[in-house]
Parts: structure tokens; sequence; C-alpha cells
């Protein structure tokens, strides 16, 4: 893998991954199609969606598979794959070494997103397909994002699916339907994509002056495309590239199938998550607390307000951008409760998905 000769940063992503002065990143692939994308920390995703579970009783794996399969398709259609829609139809002529090539053709795709290493087990044409993967992450994205592709391509709904985990990775069968007419996606007119547009903003990277990678970012990441996965040299921890509106289907999703009051328990999880890791990080309480917790949101991709108004118990937030508006507030009522010691409550001025104004302030 080629690196900047100054800072070291994989060039390959010095192309692919652009942090604008919004907050935002923008990710293009091989055939140009953008992305909006945040890193985050392994496990962040999956925590706050069992957390959710646990309090609501219930299994929601189901419904986040079945958001991710959209955002399969998109996949799909932006890589090489896509070129599969051309092979013929009739079974005998589309061996399976033909979807192993097309597996092997995306594998560094998925392993630069961090997201382990995929590997097709077998392919019956017009039957069944399974696919291993190692280093796995989030796994109900993981099977979404597989089930919706294997859709287009077998150009069919309502797949059969199941999946385990066998000795560290992740093993999904996908199946044609069997027994009657295909199962309908659930809720298919309501799961879409996101329009991508790039903006402008205040933040200021120091950035590589070869690359134009971000500073923070460079001294940061670390990829091993053999496993598949990126590690933060600052936290030890590992990383993963996610899209935008990976996020926003799911979310999405759940409201609709469990109504608005499971937002309010999200923004519980995702508070205390943030806690954690701003604990264990040991995040500087000094001057400049805001500023330094705002631009670490930044080069992840999270977002930064347009304005704020800033007082020792409080803080509001105006932002157009933010990678999701109810877990960002989270992440804001969780840093003002790390920096003051006390409890928080929020109020809400405005919440759409382009523009959330809100106010968190300390409990008396």
């Amino acid at each position: 893998m080629r690196r900047c000769r100054e800072c070291g940063f994989p060039l390959r992503f010095a192309r692919y991954f652009d942090w604008r002065s919004d907050g935002t990143i923008l990710g293009t692939d091989r055939v140009r199609m953008q992305s909006r994308i945040t890193f985050q920390e392994r496990g962040e995703m999956e925590g706050l969606f069992d957390d959710l579970s646990l309090m609501l009783g219930i299994s929601i794996e189901h419904i986040l598979i079945e958001s991710e399969k959209n955002i399969g398709k998109a996949f799909y259609a932006s890589t090489p794959l896509r070129y599969l829609k051309y092979a013929p139809k009739n079974p005998r002529l589309r061996p399976s070494w033909v979807a192993r090539t097309a597996v092997r053709c995306v594998r560094s795709d998925v392993a630069g997103l961090g997201s382990g290493i995929i590997r097709a087990e077998s392919y019956d044409a017009a039957e069944s397909m399974v696919l291993r993967i190692s280093n796995p992450v989030f796994i109900a994205r993981t099977v979404g994002n597989s089930v919706g592709i294997y859709e287009s391509i077998e150009r069919i709904h309502g797949m059969d699916y199941e999946y385990r985990m066998d000795d560290g990775d992740l093993l999904l069968t996908m199946r044609h339907p069997t027994g009657g007419a295909a199962a309908e996606p659930l809720s298919e007119t309501r799961l879409h994509l996101d329009e991508i547009v790039p903006g402008e903003g205040p933040v200021t990277f120091k950035r590589c002056g070869s690359c134009r990678t971000p500073s923070e970012a460079s001294r940061a990441l670390e990829w091993d495309l053999g496993r598949g996965t990126i590690t933060n040299r600052l936290t030890g921890k590992r990383e993963v590239v996610g899209a935008v509106q990976s996020v926003n289907a799911m979310m999405r999703e759940l409201e609709a199938e469990l109504g608005e009051d499971v937002l309010k328990l999200l923004y519980q999880c995702q508070k205390e998550l943030t806690r954690q890791q701003l604990e264990r990080d040991s995040f500087d309480r000094g001057d400049g607390f805001w500023d330094r917790f705002l631009m670490s949101c930044a080069i992840r991709g999270l977002g930064y307000p347009m304005g704020t108004d800033i007082e020792s118990d409080a803080i509001t937030v105006e932002i157009a951008n933010a990678y999701e508006c109810t877990l960002y507030a989270a992440r804001i009522a969780s840093a003002m409760e790390y920096y003051t010691g006390r409890i928080s409550s929020i109020a809400w001025e405005m919440r759409r998905s382009d523009l959330c104004v809100f106010t968190v302030s300390c409990v008396p």
C-alpha cells in the first residue's frame, strides 16, 4: 500500500476521503460515487442498538437488517458487482467462479472500510450463496448489506437468510425463497438514501502539505488490509467507516416500526456510550473544552455547528449537517454532563434532518 512520503497516510484513502470544512467527510469510490461517511469505534453502533434491545425487551435485528438492504443495493450499483446483471439468467451459464471473482473484486473495498475480509464460500445460481466474513463488524449491517447485494444480483425480493458465528467469522447463507411467493421487503417505500450535498464551513484542519489529509487523521489511523481492519493508534481501538445514509436509514426504520418514543431511548443510550468514551480517554476538561470536543466530532465526520451559545451550565447548538440529529445531540449532552459533573436536560427548538436547534442545560 503506497503511503504519503510526508505524513505516511495511505494515498488510496487520501484520494477517496475528503475531510470538509463543515465537519463532514465525503467518500468517493472507484466509480466516482460519493457518499457521506463517518469514522466510529467498532462496537459503538452495535452497543447502541444492543442497549435499545435490552430496554425494549425485544430483538430489533430484523429491523436493522431490513433497513440496510437498500444500502447494500446502492453499494451493488457502485461496484464491479453491477456487471453481474448482464450475466445470463440460465443457472448453467452462471458458474460459481463468476460469483467468487466478483466478491474478490470488492474485497479490498470492504477491507478499506475496516469491515473485515469477505469471501464467497459457495454459489449455486438460482439457489443459494454462502459468504464468510473474517474480522466482521456490526453484524446486522453486514447481513443487511449482503442480502441487498445478493437480491440485486439474483433480481429477486424476499431472500431467505441465516447467519451465525463460526470460529470468529461471520457465516452468512442466503437462499432463494421457497414454499410460495417471495415476501415483499418490509416498508419498501420508506427505505431510501439521502442525497449527498457537499458543504463548506468554519472548520480548519492542520493538513499534510502533500496529500492534504488532516494531521490528526494521519497520526491516528492505521490500515491493515490483510485483516480488513483500521486501528486508532491514539486509543488502541478498532475504527470502522460507515455511511451516514446507513445510520439514517436505521433510525428512520426504527422510528417507523416502534414509534417516535424510540428516539428518546436512543438518545439515552448514545449519551451513556459517549460518556464512557470520554471517561476512558480522560478527555481534557480544561480551557477550550468545547472547541476540542466539537472538533473531535468533526474529524470523525459527525458534523459541526453553524453556531453555538455556550454558558457555564448550558449550550445551544444550531447544526445543519449532523450525521444524525438525535445521536449528535446526545453526544453534546454527554459532553455537558462530563464537563460539569451534573445531569442535563434537552429542549428542542427545531428538529429536522437538515437543521437542528437545541439547548442542553444542567438540571438545577
